[in-house]
């Protein structure tokens, strides 16, 4: 530890102890000027990003009050849960819980990422989204796939596209088409993936597993 921040870290010992006028004495200290936005546990915002959305006034002191930063940044689209805490002498540390994208969706022309609602996030559909399915901008499909993501990741990651067929959803994979109910439980979904799988083992092909009628599974297609 240098000189320098070992005279800064006795002073702020010293002034936090002597209370509310201690940090009103802090504020005034260009020592615990605001130089640094640490950014923690995002995939898809970016540092500039969040810096943008603070809008730290010129001369901001890590001892200002955080609460008018930490609104500005649960406000950022896409941002589910966001806290500020300070870094002596100079950084402010966001820490945010990003809303997980589940599926890429076709939006004017070009790619646009869906949440677990089916709204679009303003997030950049590059490399972390490259293993999602294409799905419809739908509520329901959104939240089935969010449901087979939790409770079959195998499956979730055979899935090319998720649709909304009136009250139910179809699920587009390698071997073929998968129908639910749009309300599907995660149970419905594991006693679906149950019988792919002893399908899997017989060595039997299917072209459509239509699970709206569970505890029955219709499978149809050559070979079922």
């Amino acid at each position: 530890m240098n000189r320098r921040l070992l005279l800064g870290a006795g002073a702020l010992a010293l002034l936090v102890a002597a209370g509310a006028g201690g940090r009103l004495l802090l504020r005034k200290l260009s020592f615990f000027s605001v130089r640094r936005i640490e950014l923690i546990g995002a995939r898809y915002l970016t540092p500039a990003e969040v810096t943008r959305a603070l809008r730290l006034p010129s001369g901001a002191n890590i001892f200002d009050d955080t609460e008018p930063l930490a609104r500005r940044a649960n406000a950022i689209p896409g941002v589910l849960e966001a806290r500020i805490t300070r870094r002596i002498p100079g950084a402010l540390r966001v820490v945010v819980h990003e809303a997980e994208p589940v599926a890429l969706a076709e939006r004017g022309g070009r790619l646009v990422l869906l949440d677990a609602t089916g709204r679009t996030l303003p997030f950049d559909p590059t490399s972390p989204a490259a293993d999602l399915p294409l799905a419809d901008p739908d509520s329901a499909v959104a939240g089935l796939l969010t449901r087979v993501r939790e409770s079959d990741p195998e499956l979730f990651a055979r899935v090319e596209r998720g649709s909304r067929l009136r009250q139910d959803v179809a699920l587009d994979v390698g071997e073929g088409r998968i129908l639910f109910r749009a309300g599907a439980s995660s149970d419905e979904i594991r006693d679906l993936s149950l019988v792919a799988s002893v399908l899997a083992r017989q060595g039997k092909s299917w072209r459509e597993l239509d699970a709206r009628f569970l505890p029955r599974v219709i499978v149809r297609g050559s070979g079922a």
